[in-house]
């Protein structure tokens, strides 16, 4: 239901957990400078470009905190990841929604509404829940057209599962724009979601400050260590990737044969608007009955659309079945 690892943690990240279980009388490191320097090699960039956090919605809460002043602003979208509205809300800050016409995403819809008090842009890259993307061209062509002192924070939680290659190659856009700051987490491909470990890739200033007013040890040891294992478990995430390409696929096009509106997507999930909450229910429930539990994404605001996980091949087949029976 969101949008977990249907294969588990990555092994070697479990072995980890287990090897330093008996440590956890012991205090994390200050800052968790072994996990910044592989999170940094992993991403070619220097450990002064990286900043880790207790989850990815941890840096969104200080960048909206610490980031924007009382009397400043952030714009995100409607149909998006609803942390970044949430928490502007939370530290009281102004949060300007654009409207998206559809699944997708209009970088230019942005530009007219950045003005002196705007200070940060979110968006999910894949979008969650709609599963859309912005290509490299887009992003580019938004980090040229707004003044430089505006963030613009990209949200790359589903970047593993991406195969479009017109997909942002962020990292070397965020060496042209110190504005630009990358989101990654460990909560999706690597399967450590309940741990809550994740990491930002920034210019220097902005990750000196980031670790400064991150709160100090908000990164468990466990989480510490198993993010260290995790990125350097390739073969793990490369099996967790191409499994999620093919059943992707598959979920794709039996859905779309049974007359539903899936939207293509390049995360490990898809997303599915209805035409009215009758229909949507219907298919909710039936769902449910089986023991197939998906998002109905009436929970963040929006009405008549569900999103389905990609799950292991057996659940895929049995939500097909499920609603080959009702449709």
């Amino acid at each position: 239901m969101s949008n977990e690892n249907p294969f588990g943690p990555s092994p070697k990240a479990l072995a980890t957990i287990k090897k330093y279980k008996n440590n956890i009388h012991c205090y994390p490191s200050w800052i968790p400078e072994t996990l910044k320097e592989k999170c940094a090699i992993y991403n070619n960039v220097s450990p002064h470009n990286i900043s880790v956090s207790a989850g990815s919605y941890e840096l969104i809460n200080l960048i909206t905190s610490f980031f924007v002043g009382e009397d400043e602003e952030i714009i995100t979208f409607d149909n998006t990841f609803m942390a970044y509205n949430y928490s502007a809300k939370r530290n009281g800050r102004k949060c300007t929604i654009v409207k998206m016409s559809g699944p997708h995403y209009d970088l230019n819809d942005l530009v007219p509404l950045c003005n002196k008090k705007t200070k940060a842009i979110f968006f999910a890259n894949p979008n969650n829940p709609t599963g859309t993307f912005i290509n490299h061209l887009s992003l580019r062509k938004l980090l040229i057209s707004i003044p430089n002192n505006i963030f613009v924070i990209s949200d790359e939680a589903y970047i593993e599962y991406v195969t479009d290659g017109s997909y942002p190659n962020s990292v070397e856009l965020q060496k042209e724009f110190p504005n630009l700051i990358i989101l990654r987490t460990f909560s999706k491909i690597y399967g450590l979601a309940g741990i809550r470990i994740g990491y930002g890739i920034a210019s220097k200033d902005v990750v000196e400050k980031l670790d400064q007013v991150r709160l100090l040890r908000s990164v468990n040891a466990l989480a510490e260590k198993a993010g260290e294992a995790a990125i350097e478990d390739v073969d793990y995430v490369n099996l967790s990737a191409k499994h999620n390409a093919i059943e992707r696929d598959k979920l794709f096009t039996e859905l779309t044969e049974l007359g539903f509106n899936v939207v293509p997507s390049q995360a490990n999930f898809l997303y599915i608007p209805f035409n009215n909450n009758h229909d949507k229910d219907k298919v909710v429930q039936a769902l449910a009955e089986q023991g197939l539990i998906v998002c109905d994404l009436t929970i963040f605001g929006h009405d008549k659309s569900i999103r389905i996980s990609i799950g292991t091949q057996d659940a895929n087949l049995r939500v097909i079945d499920c609603l080959s029976k009702i449709n």
